[in-house]
């Protein structure tokens, strides 16, 4: 009698696990939907080089390389006395919280113009489902066309000087919230 007891107790096991099982792996593909890279506001105050900014960007994932989601981000950094900066990066991370970093280019729209090229990376995290965190640096070289006009008078009939391009490595510094669609 006592070997049907037991036998009656595993069979009650197993028939338990097997009906939980279907219900395990929903509720693991529900979470691995909740983690997965989806669109996303970015938005931050930072400092290029030693002008501080502003920053409102968005990103979307496009699709995968190796392990790696690709996800582009179009935004707009306003620089104080330089205007503002179109950019787009590339950004390549494992997953929608931890490291992230990529290639990164923008394009001066105010007073002569210019341009930047180089990289990002950062980290970030979430604090609610949707709403998170981001800290990010990054290193650009950067063009300011005709900054500089020659600030002295010619002497009288010498040809004044030709602007000037400011070139220069344009480390920065950014810190901001993240919002998923």
């Amino acid at each position: 009698m006592r070997n049907l007891k037991l036998s009656s107790r595993a069979a009650a096991a197993l028939a338990g696990l097997l009906l939980t099982a279907p219900l395990a792996t929903a509720q693991s593909a529900a979470n691995d939907a909740s983690t997965a890279e989806r669109p996303t506001v970015w938005a931050g105050l930072g400092m290029e080089t030693i002008v501080p900014f502003g920053s409102l960007g968005v990103s979307a994932p496009v699709g995968r390389v190796g392990t790696l989601t690709v996800a582009p981000r179009l935004g707009v950094d306003a620089l104080l006395l330089l205007g503002p900066v179109v950019s787009a990066d590339v950004l390549f991370s494992g997953a929608d919280v931890g490291f992230y970093g990529g290639p990164s280019a923008g394009l001066f729209v105010a007073g002569q113009g210019g341009w930047r090229v180089g990289g990002v990376g950062g980290y970030r995290s979430r604090t609610r489902p949707d709403l998170g965190f981001f800290v990010e640096g990054g290193l650009r070289y950067t063009v300011l066309r005709d900054a500089f006009t020659g600030f002295v008078a010619p002497p009288p009939g010498q040809p004044s000087e030709p602007p000037r391009d400011v070139t220069l490595m344009s480390p920065s510094l950014r810190l901001g919230v993240t919002y998923r669609f």
